[in-house]
C-alpha cells in the first residue's frame, strides 16, 4: 500500500512537472519563432509556428500565428502550403484583403489561374490587381498554344539546392549555387545555414560547355569567393577582364532588441568590381554608389561597357527593386545612377537585368501582366528610353519564379526558373530557338520609336492601362500625383487600348499605329468632366520639334525585401 501511494506521488510530481515545463516551453517557442520572423528567417520561423499552433498558447493566438506561418511560407517560395495558410486565415475572416490579395498571388503561381482571378476580382482595390487579372487572362491564353521551343535541365550542374544566374566567360559558365560540391568544402561560409530557406549561402562555379552539355563544375575562384554569406551572380566586362559581382554586405549588422544578437549579412547587396591582371584577380574595389541605406546588386554591362545596368530599391524609384543605370565618363569613372524609367520599372518588383546584343535588355518583373512570380521580359532600347517590354511568354515563363534570361547567340542561351519538375528549387535550363521567333529577335529599333505621352489630370494612384491588342499583353501605369504624364513607345502597325481604372468605373479609348513612322509621337489627353467620367480626346501637336515631356521621377522606397535565395 505504502508503495502504490509513493507511486502515485511520484506520477504526479512528474505530471505537474511536464505541465511547468511545457508552460515554459510555449513562451519560448513564441519567442524564438518572432525572433527569426523579424530576422527574415522565414524558413526556422515556419517549422515552429506550426509547432506552437499545436500547444495552447498557440491555440489562444491562432489567428496572428497563422498570419505569421502563411507569411513566411510566402517569402521563401513555398507557394503550396502558403496557399492552405491563407485560405485558412480567409475562412476564418473573408473580408481580410491582403489575406486575399496573398492568396491570390499563391493561386496564380501554382499556376491555378481561373481561381486566382475569381480571388483578384473580390480584391477591393481593383486598380491594383488590375495588371495581375490581365496577367491571369494572357496565361490561359498562352497555355493554350505554347511555342515548340523545348528547355533541357542541365542536369550535369543542376542540384537538389538552388543553382541559378548563369553568365558567360570564355566557353565557360559561370552560376550560382549554395550546395556543397565534392571538395569544395573550404570556401569560406559554404557550410552555413542561410535562414531564409534553410539552404547554405550560394557561392559562384565555373563550368565547361561541351555538346553532350554542361558539366565538370569547380569553384569559380576562392579568391572572389572568399565572403561569409552569398557571392553572385556575376557579369564580365566584354574583355573578360573585369567581374562586377553582388555579394551580401559581410560587414551589415541589424540587431532589433538587446537582448538579441545581431543580424550580419541580412539582404543587403553590395557590387563589387574585380580586375584580372597577370592572370589573378586582384583585390575588389568597392561600386561607388554602395549605401548603407539600399541595396545594389545585379549588373549587366551592354556590348559597348559603357552602360551598367543593376537592380536597387535606392531613393527615387517606381516602388520595390527597378532597374537602374550608370554611364561611364570619359575618366573610366561610373556617373550617377539614374533610373531607367516607368517603361520597364513598375509598383512591384524588377531585377535580374542582362544585356543582349542590338541593344536588348532582358530582365525579370512581378509587376508586369504575367504566368506568376517574376516572368521574363525583353525590351530594345537604353538607358532610360526603351520599348514596350515584351512577355517572352511560354516555355520561357511558368507559373513560378523566371529569371536570369541569358543568350549566348541570337537563338541559343539559358533561363533560371524554380517551376515545377526541377531537380530542386531554383534550377538552370538551356534552350535552342527555332530560326524565326520575332518576339526574341532584335526588332528594328526605328520602327519601335513612336512615343506615346498620355496627359492624366484626374485622380492620385489611379492605373491607365495601356493594352497592345495585337499583341494582347497590356502594362499598368501607376499615376501617383495629379495632371501626372506618363510615356511610352509603340509599335509600328498596331491596335491599342487605353483604359482609365477609376475607383468607381473603367473608361477607354481604341488608337492605332497604322501609317506611323515615329516622327509624330502621340497626344492623348484624359480629363474628368464635371460628372466624374474623363472625356478622351485627342491633342494637336503644334510644335514638332519640342521634346516630348517626360514623367516625373517617384517617390523614394524602402529597402528591399527581396533577395535571391
Amino acid at each position: 500500500m505504502r508503495k502504490s501511494l509513493i507511486n502515485c506521488l511520484k506520477a504526479g510530481v512528474l505530471l505537474c512537472l511536464s505541465h511547468i515545463a511545457a508552460a515554459q516551453e510555449q513562451p519560448a517557442i513564441s519567442k524564438t519563432a518572432d525572433v527569426h520572423f523579424r530576422r527574415e528567417e522565414y524558413a526556422q520561423a515556419a517549422g515552429l509556428y506550426e509547432r506552437l499552433l499545436r500547444t495552447r498558447e498557440g491555440r489562444r493566438h491562432a489567428h496572428e500565428i497563422k498570419e505569421k506561418l502563411a507569411d513566411s511560407y510566402r517569402l521563401f517560395n513555398q507557394y503550396d502550403k502558403a496557399t492552405y495558410w491563407y485560405g485558412q486565415l480567409l475562412q476564418e475572416n473573408p473580408n481580410d484583403a491582403e489575406a486575399r490579395l496573398h492568396y491570390a498571388d499563391m493561386l496564380k503561381c501554382l499556376g491555378q489561374y481561373e481561381d486566382a482571378k475569381r480571388q483578384y476580382q473580390q480584391y477591393p482595390d481593383q486598380q491594383r490587381v488590375a495588371s495581375r487579372i490581365a496577367g491571369c487572362d494572357s496565361a490561359i491564353k498562352w497555355a493554350a498554344s505554347p511555342a515548340p521551343i523545348p528547355l533541357k535541365n542541365e542536369t550535369g550542374i543542376n542540384t537538389g539546392k538552388n543553382d541559378w544566374g548563369s553568365s558567360w566567360y570564355g566557353n565557360r559558365v559561370v552560376f550560382v549555387s549554395d550546395s556543397v560540391r565534392k571538395n569544395i568544402w573550404y570556401i569560406k561560409g559554404t557550410r552555413r545555414r542561410y535562414g531564409r530557406n534553410n539552404a547554405g549561402y550560394g557561392k559562384l562555379y565555373e563550368a565547361e560547355d561541351t555538346r553532350s552539355g554542361i558539366g565538370y563544375v569547380k569553384d569559380f575562384s576562392a579568391f572572389i569567393n572568399n565572403y561569409p554569406f552569398h557571392v553572385g551572380p556575376v557579369c564580365f566586362a566584354p574583355a573578360g577582364d573585369t567581374a562586377y559581382v553582388t555579394v551580401t554586405d559581410p560587414a551589415r549588422k541589424v540587431a532589433y532588441d538587446k537582448k538579441e544578437k545581431p543580424v550580419y549579412g541580412t539582404r543587403q547587396l553590395r557590387l563589387l568590381v574585380f580586375v584580372r591582371k597577370n592572370n589573378r584577380w586582384q583585390p575588389p574595389v568597392a561600386f561607388p554608389y554602395n549605401s548603407n541605406d539600399y541595396s545594389l546588386g545585379h549588373a549587366a554591362l551592354n556590348e559597348s561597357g559603357n552602360i551598367l545596368y543593376f537592380t536597387s530599391d535606392m531613393p527615387g524609384g517606381t516602388g520595390g527593386t527597378d532597374i537602374w543605370y550608370c554611364e561611364k565618363q570619359d575618366d573610366n569613372t561610373w556617373g550617377q545612377p539614374r533610373n531607367c524609367g516607368r517603361v520597364i520599372n513598375t509598383t512591384d518588383d524588377e531585377a535580374f537585368p542582362v544585356a543582349g546584343s542590338h541593344e536588348m535588355l532582358y530582365y525579370a518583373s512581378k509587376g508586369l501582366p504575367g504566368l506568376g512570380g517574376y516572368d521574363v521580359f525583353a525590351t530594345t532600347g537604353n538607358r532610360s528610353d526603351w520599348t514596350v517590354p515584351v512577355n517572352l511568354m511560354l516555355p520561357f515563363n511558368s507559373s513560378g519564379d523566371d529569371f536570369c534570361y541569358v543568350p549566348q547567340t541570337l537563338h541559343e542561351g539559358f533561363i533560371s526558373s524554380n517551376r515545377p519538375g526541377g531537380m530542386g528549387g531554383d534550377d538552370i535550363y538551356s534552350f535552342s530557338l527555332p530560326p524565326a521567333l520575332p518576339e526574341l529577335q532584335p526588332l528594328p529599333v526605328p520602327l519601335l520609336r513612336i512615343p506615346l505621352t498620355v496627359d492624366i489630370c484626374t485622380y492620385t494612384n489611379t492605373c491607365v492601362y495601356l493594352y497592345n491588342k495585337t499583341r494582347d499583353m497590356g502594362w499598368c501605369y501607376m499615376i501617383a500625383a495629379p495632371s501626372e504624364k506618363i510615356t511610352a513607345k509603340l509599335e509600328p502597325n498596331a491596335e491599342y487600348i487605353i483604359r482609365v481604372h477609376y475607383p468607381d468605373h473603367v473608361e477607354s479609348l481604341a488608337f492605332d499605329t497604322h501609317n506611323m513612322t515615329g516622327s509624330e509621337p502621340v497626344y492623348k489627353t484624359i480629363c474628368p468632366e464635371t460628372s466624374g467620367k474623363p472625356v478622351i480626346k485627342k491633342k494637336v501637336r503644334k510644335h514638332p520639334s519640342k521634346h516630348v515631356p517626360k514623367h516625373k521621377k517617384g517617390h523614394p522606397t524602402p529597402r528591399s525585401k527581396r533577395h535571391r535565395r
